[in-house]
């Protein structure tokens, strides 16, 4: 479920997904690097990654110039031993980055989604 910028979603794993998933409320912002790979020299040890000249020993991968938004994680929904799904926060980025009034309602009934979603509707495997 996304509204305007944030999302609801099922988190993904770079490894095998757990038995219970965490679902993560993320915050989508514009690319930086959206289409701009021409203007990053590519780097001479690995074709893979770009090189941002005003920044030393930093590398782009390919990919980060693909997509038109890019989002992070602001909170996550983690199940407990007794099968409920929590709400934590990723450090203060709730505070830092819902700075008006309206963001914060949006975030609130992405909360309340998530936990009707998990906790009273069981809905396992289904992607919010």
């Amino acid at each position: 479920m996304r509204l305007d910028n944030l999302e609801f979603t099922k988190s993904s794993y770079l490894g095998k997904e757990p038995e219970y998933p965490s679902y993560s409320i993320q915050l989508w912002y514009p690319n930086p690097y959206y289409g701009k790979d021409d203007e990053f020299p590519e780097s001479p040890t690995d074709s893979d990654f770009r090189l941002d000249p005003n920044i030393p020993c930093f590398r782009i991968h390919k990919s980060c110039f693909k997509n038109k938004e890019t989002c992070f994680v602001i909170a996550f929904f983690d199940r407990d031993k007794e099968g409920i799904y929590e709400l934590n926060f990723v450090g203060d980025r709730p505070i830092e980055y819902l700075d008006t009034v309206e963001k914060r309602e949006l975030f609130w009934k992405l909360v309340k989604h998530g936990y009707e979603f998990l906790n009273e509707n069981n809905s396992e495997g289904d992607e919010g």
